[in-house]
């Protein structure tokens, strides 16, 4: 009974479960280092969780899943992610801000990751083709997905003149990104106007100015600035009476009217292979990232109805989800 106690003193200060006493096998702890917080970030979590074990991992069983974070903080984050690689996880799962304090912490634990910007423009990896250190997974940028935003919200709207586009410039690769977006709406006959916001209190300020520029549809791209102000924009942009388009489904979810992009919840469910290989020997310096393989087109009719929006059929015929 004193052994029991003690192991579950330890086991309770690295925050993981306890196993029987008499496991013989060391399980493998993968820690798992969130940064943000709300419903589309558990949603991620619970299908890693399911891609875990649709592979055979038991939580608690063959594998340990160590959870930290779940706050908009960098400050906190950076201290998690020392204390994470302290304790010696035997690989790191990391999204947004965290993956860049899990880097600088550790070259040698194997971290695996879902990047929403360029891995290569970040620093974080050689290549695609062969990360060549101790990062790799799922890099979600995929140019070509971002002039077809354009061409979407066009063919949604074809009288549309201006549109305003809000990112965050210090995200990796957004400005492929613009780039990208620009040329698709030259093409199409569309101005636009940029809105760059550094930080979440500059949010607010670039709504008015986007509004202020006569814009018609404002173009999201997903970074965390934008990630995180997914219920503000959609405010905004039906009281303005704002068409809205963006790369991920939650902003959808939260209100705004249409996106185009990579389906998460297959990208989250196949870090689970990442996980997989490492745990198995494989090492991440040779283990190619992945592009998205599976993408989605969302429609939110119930904001359609109220910007007075009619969607084509030639849309709706093509979407995978129509929230009501």
């Amino acid at each position: 009974m004193k052994r029991r106690t003690l192991l579950t003193g330890m086991c309770a200060l690295v925050g993981t479960r306890v196993l029987p006493v008499n496991a013989q096998a060391r399980v493998p702890r993968v820690a798992f280092l969130i940064y943000g917080r709300g419903a589309a970030n558990e949603s991620r979590i619970r299908t890693f969780r399911d891609g875990l074990k649709a592979l055979g991992y038991v939580d608690g069983r063959n594998v340990l899943v160590d959870l930290r974070g779940g706050q908009l903080s960098r400050e906190v984050t950076d201290r998690l992610a020392t204390e994470l690689v302290a304790s010696k996880p035997d690989v790191i799962v990391a999204q947004g801000y965290a993956i860049r304090a899990a880097v600088a912490r550790t070259k040698s634990i194997p971290i695996v990751c879902v990047f929403s910007g360029d891995l290569v423009e970040a620093g974080l990896v050689k290549s695609l083709a062969r990360p060549g250190g101790n990062l790799t997974g799922i890099q979600l940028m995929a140019l070509d997905l971002v002039g077809k935003r354009i061409e979407l919200v066009k063919e949604l709207l074809p009288k549309l003149a201006r549109i305003a586009v809000i990112a965050d410039p210090q995200h990796a690769g957004e400005h492929l990104e613009r780039d990208v977006s620009l040329k698709a709406a030259a093409r199409l006959g569309i101005q636009v106007s940029y809105h760059p916001v550094k930080s979440f209190e500059d949010y607010e300020a670039a709504l008015l100015a986007a509004r202020a520029s006569d814009a018609e549809a404002l173009v999201l791209f997903p970074d965390t600035v934008t990630n995180n102000r997914t219920e503000l924009t959609a405010a905004f942009a039906l009281e303005h009476r704002l068409a809205t388009v963006a790369g991920w489904d939650n902003y959808v979810d939260a209100g705004q009217l249409i996106s185009y992009g990579p389906n998460l919840r297959a990208s989250w469910g196949r870090l689970a292979y990442y996980v997989d290989r490492v745990l198995k020997g494989t090492d991440p310096a040779t283990l190619p990232v992945e592009l998205p393989a599976v993408f989605e087109l969302v429609v939110n009719l119930g904001t359609a109805r109220a910007l007075g929006v009619t969607i084509p059929p030639s849309i709706l015929l093509r979407a995978d989800r129509v929230i009501e």
